[in-house]
């Protein structure tokens, strides 16, 4: 929606946006022909663009436009007595909408100790919503303060808890689109892994066996080990217990749960790790470690790092 201000060249402010919603608009509406009159003969000399003022306040869901009539939305008319408090509506109606619509971000916002509030990161904000931007500091939401050539953009004590709320819900939606992204990427090369583990093991054993060998993970992911299989032709049931690890330089991560029940199947827990640019590579062979309770977690070859802790109190009786 905000994308129609791009790069309009309104030159307005409060007061003439406050003007044309309360003076030329007001609760009854007003011919778009009628409203062009009006704001070409404004007090004081002040000479309403009215082309630009329609389009920004449509763009920010103020008006809409019926058989050539302006309306004012139904949220602003609730105000237009007030202009304090309709200045107040229109700041935090302009702000959630950028927030709704990314052109301004939780990243963009600062604490400042030395001045004891919220700064905002203007070389952030794409040049061609800079329109928006002045309205705001026309409005009293940015203050501007110039030190040696440079203009820090300071936010009205007055916006704190808005920006703090609008902050807070667009991280947590980042950070949930970032978690679902992050799971199904893991989901999908645990599975490529998996199947290449799959397709190994068949080979690896052969007929009749390779019939019983199967992926579990699919049904039951607190198994602790993600495919069932044979360790050698000869087996009489099953008795390799696998967890396949899509491995890159970074490493990979063991749960506690997987840690578990490899200690409690001894010899017949096997890690598989697979690097996954490799399985195509004709004959390739991923890294298998048997006993991984014992050959990684009591080895000088690997490097073990503990990424949170469970701090619990103590409690006495």
């Amino acid at each position: 929606m905000l994308n129609a201000l791009k790069n309009l060249k309104y030159r307005g402010g409060k007061e003439g946006l406050i003007f044309f919603i309360c003076n030329v608009i007001g609760t009854n509406g007003i011919k778009i022909s009628d409203a062009a009159v009006v704001c070409s003969h404004t007090p004081e000399k002040r000479c309403l663009d009215v082309e630009s003022l329609i389009k920004y306040c449509s763009a920010l869901g103020w008006i809409r436009i019926s058989d050539g009539f302006l309306i004012l939305e139904e949220e602003i008319k609730d105000d237009i007595g007030n202009r304090e408090g309709i200045n107040i509506a229109l700041i935090t109606s302009t702000v959630k909408q950028l927030f709704k619509e990314g052109i301004i971000d939780a990243d963009m916002f600062c604490f400042d100790a030395v001045s004891n509030d919220y700064l905002f990161k203007n070389e952030l904000l794409p040049l061609e919503f800079a329109c928006i931007r002045n309205v705001l500091i026309s409005q009293g939401f940015f203050i501007p303060i110039r030190d040696c050539n440079l203009t820090s953009f300071h936010i009205n004590n007055q916006y704190n808890l808005l920006i703090a709320e609008l902050c807070k819900k667009r991280r947590k939606r980042q950070t949930l689109e970032q978690l679902k992204k992050k799971i199904e990427e893991n989901e999908l090369t645990g599975e490529r892994a998996e199947i290449f583990v799959l397709e190994y093991e068949k080979k690896r054993i052969g007929m009749p066996l390779c019939k019983g060998i199967c992926r579990i993970s699919e049904v039951d992911v607190r198994a602790g080990y993600d495919i069932v299989s044979y360790n050698t032709k000869s087996s009489k049931e099953i008795d390799r217990f696998i967890e396949v690890k899509a491995i890159s330089k970074d490493g990979f991560y063991w749960s506690k749960n997987e840690y578990t029940i490899a200690k409690l199947k001894g010899n017949d827990y096997y890690l598989y790790l697979v690097e996954l640019n490799k399985i195509n590579q004709q004959n390739y062979i991923p890294v298998i470690i048997q006993n991984p309770a014992e050959n990684i977690m009591k080895s000088d070859e690997w490097l073990i790092e503990t990424q949170s802790y469970l701090i619990k109190p103590i409690i006495k009786i």
